[in-house]
């Protein structure tokens, strides 16, 4: 077989004898890891630190002009980064712009907008210092005459940050299609910009719109939120602005209730991105919630109290089978429905219900039944049965467990030994029915339970006058 016949037969072969390296396309690679988030705005803490230390050396001791190109760039890619940000020297710092204006250097000039956009923070000096450099250089800049920055930095006020996110906020909340069109036509849908410091203050201010919108007008906009919070993999996009997005989701629904189905989608996508049920103490980051917005935080208690008492109701109701059981459960409902809705009196604060084994499966299947998850978290008993449940309530000092069935409610004053906490996924046995005050529901009347449990809620003696409403067979 000739050379020509073999090289045809195994091209392989050809290409073992090439020596020279076909040109890597650099550019493209980069902008594509860029795209997908892979290139940040400046190389690690320890190169940065050398070059910093560096550069800032050779201006000191023979001016900028010597610096090179590419340590030109890579200093404005590091503009506003630890450990020796050059926006804080007052010779390197104007001497890097300086030259960056002298030189007209593109590379140079788009690095320092890149550590702009995403190094910006509200209110902060050293960033509002760069953003002056750079309206200077913008306004005197060479554009091309297809080069789009001109146009946005002027139709957003990019190089204004207040001035930046409140209309870049705006934009979001008037588009249909939520910040990735108007990210696009501003420049901040490429790199790390979607999730940089100028895209997370326009987030806040979007929430801050949202908080302090009618309720009436907020679901739209607390929709679209949830979604502009969201990274793909399912996790809260800008971390630090949780509180502002939570006072957004929920601050509108303080004085009324959103539709069944708009509440089930907060509490879904909120505890998702919160990483837990915000009734679990220590859950996720809602202790931020607790400490930073108590009045969310009251909402929320608020919605999900409701929510347990009417889970706790819905499984009771399917789990009994036998008439005498089904009549006295329609008083025991009536009377915690009233406690639930009381809008003048003593009401329900805080509710939590432990299920046995059956119940729990009743509970999931109602979840999944309702598209409700708030439904599928509760406490497990092991105290009695797989069918009872206990019903944990928190009235003003008291703690209340009814149990469902022919269990007795307990009654814990404050400060009582044995009382039980509210939210815990697991409860042993005699923790939920070793109360100081145990009485049955069993009587010859119909309503001494009912009356008798009624005056230990409003603070009153077991002996004294009727309670103030009579509850009605539902």
């Amino acid at each position: 077989m000739s050379a020509l016949a073999a090289l045809l037969d195994d091209p392989a072969v050809l290409l073992r004898r090439v020596t020279a390296r076909a040109p890597e396309p650099v550019a493209i690679r980069r902008e594509a890891g860029r795209i997908a988030g892979q290139v940040g705005t400046a190389p690690s803490a320890e190169r940065t630190a050398e070059l910093q230390l560096r550069v800032a050396a050779q201006i000191r001791s023979v001016g900028v002009g010597t610096v090179s190109r590419r340590d030109l760039r890579q200093s404005c890619r590091t503009f506003l980064h630890a450990p020796y940000p050059p926006v804080a020297d007052e010779e390197v710092g104007p001497a890097i712009v300086g030259r960056v204006a002298e030189t007209r250097r593109r590379a140079a000039f788009f690095a320092l907008l890149d550590c702009y956009l995403d190094g910006y923070r509200d209110d902060d000096a050293a960033v509002e210092r760069l953003a002056s450099w750079l309206r200077g250089l913008a306004g005197a800049w060479p554009w091309r005459p297809a080069d789009q920055w001109r146009r946005r930095i002027e139709r957003f006020d990019l190089l204004d940050g207040a001035r930046a996110s409140a209309r870049l906020a705006r934009a979001v909340l008037d588009s249909a299609q939520g910040p990735r069109a108007v990210f696009e036509a501003a420049g901040l849908d490429v790199g790390t910009r979607p999730r940089g410091g100028l895209a997370e203050s326009a987030f806040r201010t979007a929430c801050g719109l949202v908080s302090s919108t009618d309720s009436g007008q907020a679901q739209e906009g607390q929709a679209l939120l949830l979604r502009w919070a969201h990274q793909p993999a399912g996790t809260l996009c800008f971390p630090g602005s949780w509180v502002d997005l939570v006072r957004a989701c929920i601050q509108p629904w303080s004085d009324r209730e959103p539709d069944a189905a708009h509440k089930a989608h907060l509490l879904a996508e909120l505890e998702v991105l919160g990483g837990g049920d915000p009734r679990i103490p220590g859950s996720g980051r809602w202790p931020q919630i607790a400490e930073k917005a108590p009045d969310a935080y009251g909402v929320l208690l608020r919605w999900l109290t409701r929510a347990s008492v009417m889970q706790f109701l819905e499984v009771v109701d399917r789990s009994l089978r036998e008439p005498d059981a089904r009549r006295m459960w329609a008083y025991r409902r009536a009377f915690w429905t009233s406690y639930l809705l009381n809008e003048t009196g003593p009401r329900i604060e805080r509710a939590w219900v432990a299920f046995g084994a059956d119940g729990a499966r009743l509970a999931r299947a109602a979840a999944r039944e309702t598209g409700d998850k708030s439904l599928s978290v509760f406490g497990n008993q092991s105290e009695k049965s797989g069918q009872h449940a206990a019903l944990i309530l928190e009235i003003g000092d008291l703690l209340i467990v009814d149990w469902s069935h022919s269990g007795k409610y307990n009654v814990w004053r404050r400060g009582e030994r044995g009382r039980p906490n509210l939210f815990r996924l697991q409860y042993q046995a005699g923790e939920l029915d070793s109360a100081p005050l145990r009485e049955s529901h069993s009587s010859p009347s119909t309503y001494s339970w009912q009356k008798k449990l009624a005056q230990i809620i409003e603070g009153r003696t077991f002996f004294s006058e009727k309670p103030a409403w009579r509850p009605k067979r539902v």
